[in-house]
């Protein structure tokens, strides 16, 4: 019988190499189940951050993170709303402005699911596909975002997106200042799902001025805005819902006072937006407004201590009146130029209307009586001068039948001009869209301040100084280090 010969032994230097090549394996296997680990959970990762919207918003205006109105709005839509862009998906995801509305719309997706379908259509690679929108066509450019909800379209371009200011350095140029995509996309959504559009009417025919921007207000709010010339035509459309009175320079007839009247007391509303520069040019209009509780005076408010670079332009306030809760924690600033004091009294020989103050002028304000033939050399505080504070916008309610129409009266109308509207620092426009909120309370509807794109410097001080050089020098020198200590120390093993 053989016996097996005796194994013989390793010499150290076999044992050694037999240590190291073990180690080596163990050291492969383990980078790989590393390796394997860190591409599973970037997966996962990855796929849990397109279905539930993990991703943070480090932009130093918080550009992409949502209001909870909108979040509430998204997670109930019952209607589904098919989003058509006139772009091809990357070219959008990497244009300079749509860039941030293509984050924006990840994030509207990720919350409504299947309600809101999003699709891309190059309009140069396939003509056809954009044939139905040929109604459109007038409104339409690449980049377009077409909503659609059963019969109701929605066209938003870039313009919608950004707020925009007149450049101080170059005569007619504007610098993008803001960014309002929530505002567009979400009251876009809004108007598309209302089974019924809601009309509003600014009127012609008397020297009106009509900014952008209040058209704005009514589309973002989810209104047609449209015109119409009371000279011209005899009857106030029937699917109008508010009546705007814009900057009129010439006064109206008491024909036309009467049909809007009648509009107001069958339930309808109207905006006013005063800014005469002679405080006696709108007789008719006035007396009517006094009906109404809502005297305009013949003066000048004035403010030496709150304003934007003079008198004239002070600074408001808000007053303490309920519709103005939803506004109460704000921070921002409302700018009103040119404006006129407003007395509110409710007539002793009516009882069927109301009327209270939302816009007032600080302590500090002072008013300057007008005259036809006033001229002053300054703006400087005299003895004859009225004290404030005074009511600057006010609305009444019409409480003879249940249709409650109501008037709204500003008399800074230049507060809703372009400029003062589009800026992000400023609460002109929420304030507006808060008054056509409590006028037309069964219309939903939102508003969500502009985000400032302007960058901010960083400022430091010695702890967070202390903290960013511990964190991107002293932690990874010390790490580095160890590692360079581990790696000589097993190399002499």
């Amino acid at each position: 019988m053989m016996r097996k010969k005796d194994k013989k032994p390793l010499t150290p230097e076999q044992q050694r190499k037999r240590i190291n090549l073990r180690r080596g394996w163990v050291s492969a296997a383990g980078l790989a189940m590393v390796l394997a680990a860190v591409i599973l959970l970037n997966l996962i990762a990855t796929s849990l951050t397109d279905r539930y919207d993990l991703t943070l918003d480090l932009t130093a205006s918080r550009l992409y993170e949502m209001t909870e109105d909108t979040k509430t709005m998204l997670q109930e839509l019952e209607d589904t709303v098919d989003i058509t862009i006139l772009s091809a998906e990357d070219d959008y995801e990497k244009d300079t402005y749509y860039s941030k509305v293509h984050t924006l719309l990840q994030k509207y997706q990720n919350l409504a699911g299947e309600k809101l379908e999003v699709s891309y259509v190059d309009p140069y690679t396939n003509p056809n596909a954009i044939e139905r929108y040929s109604d459109l066509a007038s409104s339409l450019q690449t980049g377009s975002m077409i909503l659609t909800c059963g019969d109701n379209t929605r066209v938003l371009n870039a313009s919608d997106f950004y707020t925009l200011e007149e450049s101080s350095s170059y005569s007619g140029y504007y610098d993008v200042t803001g960014f309002q995509g929530e505002q567009a996309l979400t009251s876009a959504i809004l108007s598309v799902t209302n089974e019924e559009t809601p009309a509003a009417y600014i009127l012609q025919g008397h020297n009106e001025s009509i900014s952008t921007s209040l058209s704005s207000l009514f589309t973002n709010a989810g209104y047609t805005a449209n015109t119409l010339n009371l000279t011209e035509s005899k009857e106030i459309p029937e699917d109008a819902s508010v009546l705007v009175l814009s900057l009129p320079q010439a006064d109206y007839t008491e024909t036309e006072i009467n049909r809007i009247d009648s509009f107001v007391k069958n339930g309808g509303d109207l905006m006013v937006f005063d800014s005469t520069s002679c405080p006696t040019d709108l007789p008719v209009l006035y007396s009517y407004l006094k009906e109404w509780g809502i005297e305009i005076q013949a003066d000048m408010v004035l403010d030496a201590d709150y304003n934007i670079n003079e008198p004239t332009d002070l600074l408001a306030q808000l007053t303490s009146s309920e519709k103005n809760n939803t506004l109460a924690d704000s921070d921002l600033t409302l700018v009103t130029p040119n404006a006129k004091s407003i007395t509110v009294q409710s007539d002793s020989d009516s009882n069927d209307r109301t009327v209270e103050a939302l816009m007032e002028s600080r302590d500090t304000s002072y008013a300057k009586v007008l005259t036809d033939e006033t001229q002053y050399e300054d703006y400087d505080k005299s003895e004859e001068d009225t004290d404030g504070p005074f009511t600057l916008a006010a609305l009444a309610e019409y409480t003879g039948n249940d249709k409650g129409g109501q008037i709204f009266v500003c008399s800074a109308g230049i507060m809703m001009s372009d400029d003062l509207m589009g800026a992000s620092s400023l609460m002109n426009q929420s304030f507006l869209s808060n008054a056509l909120s409590c006028m037309q309370p069964e219309i939903e509807m939102v508003s969500i301040p502009s985000k400032s794109l302007s960058a901010q410097p960083l400022v430091m001080g010695a702890t967070t100084q202390w903290l960013v050089f511990l964190l991107l020098a002293l932690i990874p020198f010390g790490i580095f280090a160890a590692g360079v200590v581990v790696f000589i120390r097993r190399r002499r093993l």
